[in-house]
């Protein structure tokens, strides 16, 4: 799987660019705020769909426009695809339309898992801090590996907001609470499928990041996953027996939205009370490289890593690993404000066909 080509216009600070791709690493390069980051959001869109920054549709519009538009072309089992990709602003709305070789994409869930991509980025720390983000990120990678739990989890959310409004109505005296019986139903039937399958790809991943935080730590640290959740066979009880705490609530107080994904140290103590600030990046690697572990064992396939100058975050030892998976991995796209001094960390990527581009103002100023 290898992206060859990208053309975009009005997308960020940039106007209009094409780009060739090597198929080992590129890298952007160039001072702050010049649109390196930009060019990899502009990438990473045709995994995501959306910016993997969080950023909404409306604000990757350059500022002198009305619309952006991407046009990716990928190399994937010897074949080529082609993606498009574009945003317009109508009167007070958005209108976005998505193709794939010239075919109008309906459902953006049904390409999901076309383009695999796993991103470094300094807010990679926030999965170990935040249970809620640490939840996301689960949910996304078990969506990838499983279209079944994508779309459960889909169905979920489209019914725990259904519930969540008619839990209001129903303490406003608006409604009656045996409508609730008709979410309350579909709710425990979501629940106890994203549950099952929760427990399964846990148990597979924990093993690879159990394996991952040992090699990056040099032996140093040692850590577990766990799932905090519901007992799947005392559920429906206990869903139902919640239902008036959960009407003078206004909201749904138990729930697969509730579990807790928690990182255990060999005392059995949640990390966030214990753990150093570099001892945190360990882990946030660990969580990414243990999701590209799982995404090779599951579609047999290198997927491409975007790579956001995290890189002299992290200590001697840790950057030596993280070098060492470059020069093995396949596509990579890196961005770095200090070439110069990056460059002679990747002395073993001499080898590797890689590609420069120099980045000034939304620009692509040289290429080599």
């Amino acid at each position: 799987m290898i992206i060859k080509t990208l053309y975009l216009e009005n997308f960020r600070n940039y106007i209009k660019e094409e780009l060739s791709f090597s198929n080992s690493i590129n890298f952007f390069i160039g001072k702050n705020a010049a649109g390196k980051t930009n060019l990899i959001e502009a990438i990473g869109y045709f995994v995501l769909f959306r910016s993997f920054r969080g950023v909404p549709d409306n604000e990757l519009i350059h500022s002198n426009a009305y619309y952006f538009y991407l046009k990716l072309l990928l190399e994937k089992k010897e074949e080529d695809h082609i993606y498009e990709v574009g945003v317009e602003k109508v009167n007070q709305s958005l209108r976005k339309k998505v193709k794939k070789n010239g075919k109008k994409v309906n459902k953006i869930s049904d390409l999901i898992s076309d383009i695999i991509g796993v991103f470094f980025v300094p807010d990679d720390l926030e999965y170990v801090n935040s249970i809620s983000k640490r939840r996301s990120f689960f949910d996304y990678l078990f969506s990838l590996i499983d279209i079944e739990y994508l779309n459960t989890l889909i169905e979920y959310q489209k019914c725990l907001k259904q519930r969540n409004e008619l839990l209001k109505r129903i303490l406003e005296k608006k409604s009656s609470v045996n409508e609730l019986d008709f979410w309350d139903n579909k709710l425990i039937k979501h629940s106890i499928k994203i549950m099952e399958k929760r427990q399964i790809y846990i148990d597979k991943f924990k093993n690879y990041f159990y394996k991952r935080v040992k090699e990056i730590s040099n032996e140093n640290d040692e850590l577990f996953i766990f799932l905090e959740q519901n007992d799947i066979n005392s559920f429906e009880k206990e869903f139902l027996n919640n239902r008036y705490k959960d009407i003078y609530a206004g909201t749904t107080t138990k729930g697969i939205h509730r579990d807790k994904f928690l990182l255990i140290d060999n005392k059995h103590k949640d990390i966030t009370l214990s753990f150093s600030q570099g001892q945190r990046r360990t882990v946030a690697l660990s969580l990414k490289l243990a999701q590209y572990d799982i995404l090779v064992e599951k579609f047999q396939i290198k997927p491409i890593l975007f790579i956001d100058d995290v890189i002299r975050e992290l200590d001697q030892h840790r950057r030596k690993y993280f070098l060492d998976l470059l020069v093995d991995c396949g596509q990579a796209f890196f961005t770095t404000p200090n070439f110069e001094d990056d460059m002679k960390m990747f002395k073993e990527l001499k080898g590797n066909q890689c590609k420069i581009f120099e980045i000034e103002s939304g620009k692509i100023k040289n290429e080599f």
